[in-house]
């Protein structure tokens, strides 16, 4: 998993305006990339991608574990020396093809229930504790294996000390699920579903002008249906080292060295280990652009030699190979050609989980276009356009079918309104399309979301 301190970190999230908080990139730091980045990076902007409301005051439910939550930078209830942030969403959507299958479309109304509370708890003025819950609970008028009941409940620590260093430590509990229409989406009639606990910390020391992160993460998956559990439950550690220098004031040169490793309960044809090189540069040239990108290889070995696994179902995970390599690539690019507008732009080369019987592995390759008009200081403009191709290893066990390569692309368009400090609106519409040499995974929908938000 990528953990990155800047404003496109999972674990440190700037304050932002409406606009800006629209447009933040993908996070690229740590060698691996975000893990669960496919099929659609600018999670921010394509909740109803996921079918999962993207809200206009607090953002996106994370749909999945491992980042950081972002700290709510508004006024809040003060209890004594506890900043407490108490919010309510609620979103009404429609969709013309509830269950993302190319024949015996169905089209569904949803609602969505989302409360949660944000305490923070300030420190000596320079370190902060904070504990943070939210839910995204939502219900199908026709389609009830749809319905899910997510949590995430989360507590951190942010030490920041004199000299240069910074410590960030995390522990979350999720309950949550693998959205229709990802790669990891199995098509079963019922929503595959799962939770996780979780810990991950990272610090970081920079002074003058060399500085030097390290990041560890620790995620245990236990699946609740669908026979996921004898397929996909598992440990997944993560650790990574980035070495950072200073070109000019402006400037920054990286190197990351990352490992991510996956240690199954029971398929242990799929335990492995992901070895990452790479190098880049980060700038922030004024207020009008800043960016990162990072270049380098991908190094996939599985750990064990194969076996022959027991029926009924672990015996259909087989290899065709022990070992993989990939380009790597992940950066992004956002640009403020005025105050009024922001436009960002991510590209991505990266391996992922699959959940596919008979394939090991998936190389997501993409690039996504994000454009937010900030009309006032209250309506912002969102536009979104994505595009990626998931190349798949191996022969699936699908009786005839070849190897899979899915090509998918998206387009959303909204508008969100702050109606007062405390309360925002939001309407959205998607289009999805995901062509595949198989065609039980091809898909097109159009989705419909409108949101309303309370937050204190």
């Amino acid at each position: 998993m990528t953990l990155l301190m800047s404003a496109c970190d999972p674990f440190v999230t700037r304050t932002t305006s409406l606009a800006q908080q629209q447009t933040a990139p993908i996070p690229v730091s740590g060698g691996q990339g975000f893990l669960f980045l496919s099929p659609f990076t600018n999670r921010a902007l394509l909740g109803s991608l996921y079918s999962t409301p993207a809200f206009p005051l607090t953002g996106f439910y994370p749909i999945y574990p491992g980042a950081f939550v972002p700290i709510i930078p508004e006024d809040g209830i003060s209890v004594g020396p506890v900043v407490l942030h108490p919010h309510m969403g609620f979103a009404e959507m429609y969709t013309d093809n509830v269950f993302r299958t190319d024949t015996n479309r169905k089209s569904d109304f949803s609602h969505t229930l989302a409360p949660g509370i944000q305490a923070q708890l300030p420190i000596l003025g320079r370190h902060m504790f904070l504990l943070d819950y939210r839910t995204n609970l939502q219900y199908y008028e026709r389609s009830p294996s749809n319905d899910v009941q997510d949590q995430t409940a989360s507590g951190q620590i942010k030490l920041d000390f004199p000299g240069g260093l910074k410590v960030d430590l995390m522990g979350e509990h999720k309950v949550g699920h693998d959205p229709r229409g990802t790669a990891l989406d199995i098509q079963t009639l019922e929503i595959n579903k799962w939770h996780t606990n979780s810990f991950a910390a990272v610090t970081e020391y920079f002074e003058g002008q060399v500085g030097a992160r390290l990041t560890a993460q620790m995620v245990r998956w236990n699946y609740q249906n669908n026979n996921q559990d004898v397929v996909r439950d598992r440990l997944s550690n993560y650790a990574a080292l980035t070495l950072l220098g200073h070109i000019t004031a402006q400037t920054s040169a990286l190197v990351n060295f990352g490992v991510e490793q996956e240690i199954y309960d029971q398929n242990k044809n799929l335990d492995s280990a992901i070895y990452t090189v790479s190098a880049g540069g980060r700038w922030d040239v004024t207020a009008l652009t800043s960016g990162e990108i990072q270049v380098g290889a991908q190094f996939l070995k599985f750990t064990n030699s194969q076996v022959n696994q027991p029926g009924p179902v672990l015996n259909v995970f087989r290899r065709d190979r022990d070992s993989s390599s990939n380009f790597f690539l992940m950066g992004n690019l956002t640009w403020n050609p005025t105050s009024f507008q922001v436009i960002g732009l991510q590209a991505y080369r990266t391996i992922q989980q699959t959940a596919l019987a008979g394939t090991q592995f998936f190389v997501a390759t993409g690039v996504n276009l994000s454009f937010v008009h900030n009309a006032t200081d209250r309506i912002a403009v969102t536009a979104n356009l994505g595009y990626e191709n998931d190349a798949f290893s191996g022969a699936t066990a699908i009786s005839g079918a070849s190897e899979r390569s899915d090509t998918i692309k998206n387009l959303a368009v909204g508008v969100r309104y702050r109606t007062v400090k405390w309360l925002g609106a939001s309407f959205q519409y998607a289009y999805e399309d995901r062509s595949s040499d198989i065609n039980r995974f091809a898909y097109h929908a159009n989705t419909f979301t409108l949101a309303l938000e309370a937050l204190f």
